[in-house]
């Protein structure tokens, strides 16, 4: 068990300890079977050991011999209030549900079961006098007393756990969180880096171009008098060197220039699409799911290849887990100009129930799911919209979802005779 939380357990069972124990002074003050001052001792002897077991719980969480020490002090403290207040007769011998709730609060279930049997131990000593002249009625007390502990233990140790499974869940749920976060910081920093060397490129480019002018002229007038000739030998040979420097500088920005052309390069959607329907065909092979492409020719979109295929990977996934049965899954890509800008539009429908409206409406929040994390969605809508895009989702009229991804596209001379294949 984690130390921080029983520490935090600890302080709120000592802030139950004292209105306990306030409680029970005053229900017994006028009790006329209370034989003072050892009655007293005894109730500051149980207040001690209680709050020893909270102190060493939080001073020294992994030593539990120390807590189970503390615990069977405690028992002999309440034998002693119980002797000194009637003996078998006396209603206080219900302090023994204190020190199980101090294990139930404290410690683990272990350590509950064996402060449950101390405490009807204890309780079950006060009656060996009694064993010459026992009665029914005294079995029958005894009885009812030790099951009244058990069952108060067994009580207690459910609540107990419970607590700690809901602790559990909420500190699983803060860590995911807490990498959610740092995921989005991650691709936040890379997308920013990564625009930071495309400013770069295209600087570096321009550079290049421009330099390549005054390049070309140096070379130009360095090999027109070397083809004239030049008397000088040395002369001659500096201009040799002239001409290959200023041929080397100019190698230099056609590279960086080809470099930063490259980079800036649309990518063909179909090329996209086919590689993540590649990834995602184990998925849709095990569950039976035909798979259909439909993508208009010469479509390109501005935006990273691997970006947009883990969207599409996640949504053809979901797709295919949606389909209990098998079904199909039919890709579609089109052109769209909104705004006087060319968009990439990418639907994913499947044939599966649809979403559920109350799912629907916050879909791509943070661990809202039908199953799986519930992180992929929202991850896959921050991603398209790092790309200059957006992710929806809408129920198909009649059956199945509809999941459009909308991205910057270039213009492409046609959109006549759309690519399409069907797989399963």
């Amino acid at each position: 068990m984690n130390a921080q939380p029983r520490r935090g357990r600890a302080a709120s069972f000592e802030a139950a300890l004292w209105i306990v124990m306030v409680g029970l002074a005053f229900l017994a003050k006028d009790d006329p079977r209370l034989i003072y001052p050892q009655v007293l001792y005894f109730f500051s002897a149980l207040l001690a050991s209680t709050l020893a077991a909270s102190l060493s719980v939080r001073l020294a969480p992994d030593r539990t011999w120390l807590h189970a020490l503390a615990l069977l002090s405690g028992l002999a403290s309440i034998a002693g209030v119980q002797e000194w207040s009637g003996g078998t007769d006396s209603a206080l011998w219900a302090l023994y549900l204190l020190p199980l709730f101090s294990a139930a609060i404290l410690l683990d279930a272990r350590a509950l079961a064996w402060t449950t049997l101390g405490a009807c131990a204890a309780d079950s000593a006060l009656y060996i006098p009694l064993l010459t002249r026992w009665s029914p009625s005294a079995s029958f007390e005894l009885a009812l007393k030790t099951a009244v502990l058990a069952c108060a233990a067994a009580g207690l140790g459910l609540m107990a756990r419970a607590e700690r499974e809901a602790e559990e869940r909420v500190r699983v749920q803060r860590r995911e969180i807490e990498m959610l976060e740092e995921s989005s910081r991650a691709a936040t920093a890379a997308w920013e880096k990564e625009r930071g060397m495309r400013t770069v490129s295209a600087a570096a480019a321009r550079a290049a171009h421009d330099l390549s002018t005054p390049l070309m002229v140096v070379r130009s007038y360095a090999k027109l008098h070397l083809e004239r000739g030049v008397a000088d030998p040395v002369l001659a040979k500096d201009l040799s060197r002239i001409e290959s420097a200023a041929a080397f500088c100019q190698g230099l920005c056609a590279d960086l220039m080809s470099r930063a052309s490259e980079a800036a390069a649309p990518r063909r959607l179909i090329t996209v699409v086919e590689a993540a329907a590649a990834l995602a065909e184990p998925v849709l092979r095990t569950r039976h799911v035909e798979l259909e492409i439909a993508v208009v020719p010469g479509l390109s979109i501005c935006a990273v290849a691997q970006d947009v295929e883990r969207v599409l990977l996640n949504l053809l996934g979901n797709a295919a887990k949606a389909m209990q049965n098998g079904g199909r899954v039919r890709v579609s890509a089109r052109r769209e100009e909104r705004d006087g800008k060319s968009w990439a539009i990418v639907c994913v429908e499947d044939d599966g129930p649809g979403l559920p409206e109350a799912v629907l409406a916050r879909l791509f929040q943070p661990f809202t799911t039908t199953g799986g994390t519930g992180l992929g969605l929202h991850l896959s809508r921050e991603a398209a919209r790092r790309l200059g895009g957006d992710l929806s989702a809408e129920n198909i009229p009649g059956g199945g979802a509809r999941f459009t991804l909308r991205l910057p596209a270039q213009p492409a001379p046609s959109d006549a005779n759309a690519y399409s294949r069907t797989t399963s």
